[in-house]
């Protein structure tokens, strides 16, 4: 019961919000997922939001831990591997 209070809690209270040119104009939007070991510490794959973004110098970028990531830490930080979600607009 308390890992489900605390899942609601918490769960994006962790959000960034990048902006590259002017920001988005349209609103096409790609998720990906970034994970990492050890807490954190490293990298386990790599998500490019220039790559994402593609051609266009223009674009947003919203890094954050969404209800679904903190709910999958809940069970994959036990072995250390959390993830968060890269949103890309662009």
């Amino acid at each position: 019961m308390l890992a489900i209070a605390i899942v609601f809690i918490f769960s994006s209270c962790y959000s960034t919000l990048n902006i590259a040119g002017t920001g988005a104009s349209k609103s096409t939007v790609i998720k990906k997922k970034q994970w990492y070991a050890l807490w954190g510490l490293v990298r386990i794959n790599h998500v490019d939001p220039k790559v994402m973004a593609g051609e266009t110098g223009n674009y947003s970028v919203k890094t954050e831990f969404t209800f679904g990531d903190v709910v999958s830490n809940i069970f994959t930080s036990v072995v250390s591997i959390e993830s968060k979600t890269v949103t890309v607009i662009k």
